[in-house]
């Protein structure tokens, strides 16, 4: 068998162009399989308590979390925590470990990739391009997956769990343009076109961008199923206002929790500057797929503001870029392909690359379906070679692929991923600040308060990094500077738009208040109690305000403890805490939670310690000889169980 007969063979079989890129795919993202949650994944999958119940659904679909909740999305995460719990009955994993939210995040990547071969075959298919046969046009599209499955400019969407809901948007728009054309050429159309609304709908509740669905669909529909716009609305008008009729989904969803929204607010200037400076990032964007070097978590992009002076010359691309967009608009009905091909890439972009102010100025995972276009457009203007495009395609699979698994091997730990993130950029703010908290989880707390120092100084005017540096500087055993630190992020945070509840605010307060309780000053507890109410699913306000109770309010100290427990079950640090207050005014109760804190740690010696107070405290002295001895056995030299083991004349060790 010839080259040639091969290259025959496989254009006949798209499925295995298409089962080859998915064994590429799963090899190119295995270093990040088993990589730890990240960045967001801590506030609104880790930390946020909503999600460990599916029922009722609404419970994880809107509550808890910091950030705007993406229903559908939430709801998966519940459902992969779910998962999780009963792999954990079978298994040494945790329910909340991250290689199942990984392997779903993956698993829904290749479903995009299936549904994007499925769409752009379709597409082809109306309007062929020149010099493409009918037969190599599955071919062509099943290319055109592969090569956008394997990109590496894909790994953040992929590879960072909480951007599910960038995959599971893509998920919904490509749905929804699948089952539209299908209605098209189905002689029963309804059935297609409410999987079509369907899809659409459920789009609506995972990400904003999805507003631009309807009216892409209504363009498609122009450019390749329709022969004029005359045709699009008589024959399917009905179909494209049921698409429109799903806007009051994605309404209510950002209407009802607004307060979580920080680009609420901004002025119109401020939406001018933003837009000033977004096609610049999406020439950004298309050199990275030109070549995916330089990727990162976080970019540092600053907003050029100077639109009246040096940076004037930024209206310059914007403008060219509005100009683009008209011509496409005007040239549709001639030039239908190409003109699409701009207009679908720039609506995709446009939620969150144009007048809209969002915090974040270059992010990749927005590229994340929008890599499709360009990619579509490249490999469909050298279709007409199919002898040169299978070769080389296969060569720029296995390339690509090799890149994004070497990406991904950054994505094996959080300081890892940072660490590259404050190269890459240079030593954003954000990337400084979020290493520095990694580096104080390992208690390298020199190295942690001198990131998160250095993050204040790139960005005095924005509370991050001083939350973060404020959480360092506890951890280092520094209230006083910690309480500094708090109250200049405070100061700084005032400043910020009203009407927006800000999570990093409501930590500068816990953090001020248990700094001041470290401190001995009486203003700490009403600041964390402040905190609780603030933050009532937020298990270490909890715990801060119940360690600074303890002596003032042993009873209220163990009321917080018992919530914590029961929102953290089985944690042997929460009910030893919880046996040890309560010991304070109720022993008897107290042994039996110490010795529940022992069965789940049995080497805790301060466990057994207290065990043996809380039965000197009721007399049994031969029991609390025990627990004294046992404690000694595991630490020698413990000071209070020698001390009175002697008194009860057992003999200190």
């Amino acid at each position: 068998m010839t080259a040639s007969d091969i290259q025959s063979w496989v254009v006949r079989r798209p499925l295995v162009i298409l089962a080859t890129a998915a064994l590429a795919v799963v090899a190119a993202y295995a270093p990040s399989l088993r990589g730890p949650f990240l960045f967001d994944d801590l506030s609104e999958i880790v930390d946020n308590r909503a999600i460990r119940t599916l029922l009722p659904p609404w419970r994880p679909m809107f509550e808890g979390g910091e950030l705007p909740h993406r229903p559908i999305p939430y709801l998966s995460f519940a459902a992969n925590y779910q998962v999780g719990r009963m792999l954990a009955a079978l298994s040494d994993l945790s329910p909340l470990d991250p290689l199942p939210f990984h392997a779903v995040n993956l698993a829904i990547h290749l479903l995009n990739g299936w549904l994007l071969y499925s769409v752009v075959s379709m597409l082809l298919a109306r309007r062929r391009p020149d010099g493409v046969g009918l037969a190599s046009i599955p071919a062509v599209a099943a290319i055109t997956a592969a090569i956008w499955l394997v990109h590496p400019l894909q790994s953040q969407a992929v590879s960072y769990v909480y951007q599910r809901i960038e995959l599971l948007a893509a998920s919904a728009a490509l749905a929804t343009c699948a089952a539209f054309v299908k209605a098209v050429a189905s002689p029963r159309p309804l059935p297609w076109v409410a999987a079509a609304v369907l899809a659409c709908g459920l789009g609506m509740a995972c990400k904003e961008w999805v507003v631009v669905v309807p009216p892409l669909i209504l363009l498609l529909d122009r450019a390749f199923l329709a022969e004029s716009w005359r045709e699009v609305f008589a024959r399917r008008g009905r179909w494209h206002l049921a698409l429109f009729a799903t806007w009051p989904i994605l309404w209510a969803v950002v209407f009802f929790q607004r307060a979580r929204y920080p680009e609420v607010g901004f002025s119109p200037w401020q939406s001018l500057v933003y837009a000033a400076n977004q096609p610049v990032v999406i020439l950004w964007y298309l050199s990275r797929l030109v070549i995916p070097a330089g990727l990162s978590i976080d970019h540092g992009a600053a907003l050029r503001k100077d639109l009246l002076g040096r940076d004037a010359w930024l209206l310059l691309p914007a403008i060219g870029t509005l100009a683009l967009a008209g011509w496409a608009l005007v040239a549709l009905p001639r030039r239908t392909a190409v003109a699409f091909a701009i207009l679908a890439f720039l609506f995709l972009l446009a939620p969150t690359s144009s007048i809209l102010p969002v915090q974040d100025v270059c992010v990749e995972h927005r590229m994340y379906l929008a890599a499709a276009i360009p990619i579509t457009a490249a490999i469909v203007a050298v279709a007409g070679h199919t002898q040169v495009l299978l070769p080389v395609a296969a060569i720029l699979v296995v390339v690509l692929a090799t890149m994004t698994a070497a990406r991904n091997t950054v994505y094996r730990s959080p300081l890892a991923a940072w660490h590259d993130a404050v190269v890459k950029s240079g030593g954003s703010s954000r990337s400084l600040s979020r290493y520095g908290t990694e580096l104080s989880k390992l208690d390298r707390h020199e190295e942690a308060v001198a990131a998160c120092a250095a993050a204040v100084e790139r960005n005095p005017v924005n509370p991050v990094p001083y939350a973060a540096l404020a959480a360092a500087l506890l951890n280092a055993d520094d209230p006083a500077r910690a309480a500094a630190a708090c109250r200049a992020g405070l100061q700084a945070g005032g400043e910020r738009q009203a009407g927006f509840r800000d999570p990093v605010i409501d930590r500068l307060g816990m953090y001020l208040g248990l700094a001041l309780s470290r401190l001995g000053d009486p203003r700490g507890e009403p600041l964390l109690r402040e905190a609780v109410e603030r933050m009532p699913d937020s298990l270490p306000a909890k715990e801060h305000l119940a360690r600074a109770l303890v002596q003032t309010d042993p009873q209220a100290a163990a009321v917080l403890w018992a919530q914590i427990d029961a929102a953290a079950p089985n944690d042997s640090y929460v009910v030893f805490n919880l046996g040890s207050v309560v010991a304070r005014f109720d022993p008897a109760a107290a042994i039996d939670l110490l010795n529940r804190a022992i069965a789940l740690d049995p080497g805790n010696p301060d466990a057994h310690n207290n065990l043996g107070n809380a039965f000197l405290t009721l007399g049994r002295h031969a029991d609390a000889m025990t627990a004294y001895r046992r404690c000694l056995e595991l630490r020698p030299g413990h000071p209070q169980a020698a001390a009175n083991l002697e008194l009860l004349g057992g003999g200190g060790r």
